[in-house]
């Protein structure tokens, strides 16, 4: 069952810069992560209180501050950021910069001698990277010299960074909480911590748009990009290790490209085709 994690959390995972591209003029970027992350934690806060006895709350303060520190960036930065990059650059481009995280999280634990560094992982590690300069540069590698690059694209690089540092840190905190009671606790940190910049978006432009055209978006961002990617993911990440869990996150541009082409109209490059497989590797 933890193995059928292994493609759910990235199916999940591949329906936000989606939903961001299909929300981008109804939704500021805060405001559409303060709706994700407290939406997400009341649904899940509440199915978890009506289970007494199942759910374990105590934790130390410094636990649960060290847990919402977390939530601050893997959660709310990282949901800011694919927002902000859905604005400027393609929802299968988010995805492919994305599903990068799995080379770097590899990476990383090679360099802290917690895996092995074995041909086949070096040689991923390299097409993945590859891939993701594709990316960056439509095809052209030369504009890495001219440093030509979509805004959006780095914002996406950016998210994608602090969620390699969380990957890593997530899996080195102790499990004094269940899943759901954690996914909740951490729900509330990204809220918190979104808060004052989601205010900041409805007093310059205004209240969201809700209607019933965003209103189905708004159901995925919280039950899929919400509840299904991190509860998923956190829970992998606990029963399958940081590697094989962030090596998941390879199928995420597969299932993102699908997702863009069949819901809101994209078109892929010729680059997407060729870094898709790339990534994948």
């Amino acid at each position: 069952m933890y193995l059928l994690l292994l493609a759910f959390a990235p199916a999940c995972f591949a329906f936000n810069p989606v939903a961001g591209r299909a929300l981008v003029d109804a939704f500021g970027p805060a405001t559409l992560t303060l709706v994700r992350w407290s939406l997400s934690g009341l649904v899940i806060g509440t199915l978890a209180l009506m289970r007494p006895g199942y759910d374990r709350w105590q934790a130390p303060l410094s636990h649960l501050l060290q847990l919402s520190v977390l939530a601050a960036l893997g959660m709310g930065f990282c949901s800011i950021a694919a927002y902000v990059a859905s604005r400027t650059t393609e929802a299968t481009n988010i995805g492919l910069i994305y599903g990068c995280a799995s080379a770097l999280v590899a990476a990383w634990e090679i360099v802290a001698r917690r895996q092995a560094a074995s041909t086949p992982l070096i040689v991923g590690i390299s097409a993945c990277l590859l891939g993701a300069t594709l990316i960056f540069t439509k095809g052209h590698p030369d504009a890495l010299a001219a440093l030509r690059f979509n805004p959006g694209d780095l914002w996406a690089a950016a998210g994608m960074l602090v969620f390699v540092g969380y990957t890593v840190a997530m899996r080195r905190m102790p499990a004094r909480l269940t899943p759901m009671a954690q996914f909740a606790v951490m729900s509330v940190g990204a809220s918190i911590a979104v808060l004052p910049f989601a205010a900041s978006e409805i007093v310059s432009t205004g209240l969201p748009i809700i209607d019933e055209q965003t209103l189905p978006w708004i159901a995925v961002v919280v039950l899929a990009t919400g509840i299904g990617a991190y509860l998923g993911y956190n829970i992998s990440l606990t029963r399958n290790g940081p590697v094989l869990t962030a090596a998941s996150l390879t199928l995420t541009p597969a299932f993102a490209a699908v997702q863009a082409m069949a819901l809101i109209g994209e078109r892929l490059g010729w680059y997407h085709a060729a870094a898709i497989p790339l990534v994948v590797i």
